[in-house]
Parts: structure tokens; C-alpha cells; sequence
């Protein structure tokens, strides 16, 4: 019968520092991607996502303004 071999303290501290080395680049890459996807949905250059913004957020203005009209 073969004994079993344990891994000593160096080798699971390796083992441990390569799995976080893997999993920073794995996390890493999946953000990347995430945020690539993010960006091509959105639609646009910033200049133009930042005009939409705007206009959106004068609507709601506006929107709140009529609300607090029609409440007095």
C-alpha cells in the first residue's frame, strides 16, 4: 500500500498564493468583461451618453415640477 503524501507548510502556502494569483486574474478578467459588455449596451461616447443623461434628468425635473404644481 502506497502511503498517502501530505503536502508540508511551504507547499500549501504556495498552493494558497497561486490560488489567489488565479482567482485575482479569473475576477479580473470577468470584470473586464462585464464592464466591456456594459459599456457596448450602453450605446454611444461618453459625450453622448452624458447628453442623454441631461435631457432625462431635466424630463424628471420637469415631471416633479408638474407634480408639486397639481399637489398645491
Amino acid at each position: 500500500m502506497i502511503p498517502l503524501q501530505l503536502v508540508d507548510g511551504f507547499g500549501l502556502l504556495f498552493i494558497a498564493l497561486m490560488l489567489v494569483v488565479y482567482a485575482s486574474i479569473f475576477f479580473g478578467v470577468l470584470g473586464g468583461l462585464g464592464y466591456f459588455i456594459l459599456r457596448v449596451r450602453s450605446g454611444g461616447s461618453v459625450d453622448e451618453r452624458l447628453d442623454r443623461m441631461e435631457r432625462k434628468i431635466g424630463r424628471l425635473e420637469a415631471h416633479v415640477e408638474h407634480l408639486q404644481d397639481e399637489q398645491r
